[in-house]
């Protein structure tokens, strides 16, 4: 909360958020990916994950993952908004069962 904002008012908002969350249907929520895109890059074969909202700070990790590795991450949306992030692999892909 911040300072003299009720606490119920506090509470509506964190309510309004997790309504939000399980409305949607993308995987992650809009804090999760920039987390998991160092793990992603590093990874051998390609990734993606879709998440709730594009946010400056995923497009700002995405450029500074794209100096220190050399496969293409693309993200496809806008920020503030839905999107999906890719990271582009070499590693051969297992096929489903």
């Amino acid at each position: 909360g911040e300072r003299g904002k009720p606490s119920e008012k506090v509470a509506n908002e964190a309510a309004a958020e997790v309504i939000a969350y399980h409305r949607q249907t993308a995987a992650l929520d809009p804090h999760l990916p920039d987390q998991l895109l160092p793990v992603l890059a590093l990874a051998g074969g390609p990734s993606a994950l879709s998440t709730q909202r594009i946010t400056r700070h995923v497009l700002t990790n995405v450029a500074v993952i794209g100096r220190f590795v050399e496969r293409p991450i693309t993200v496809e949306g806008n920020e503030g908004e839905p999107g999906l992030i890719r990271v582009a692999g070499d590693a051969p892909v297992l096929p489903s069962p």
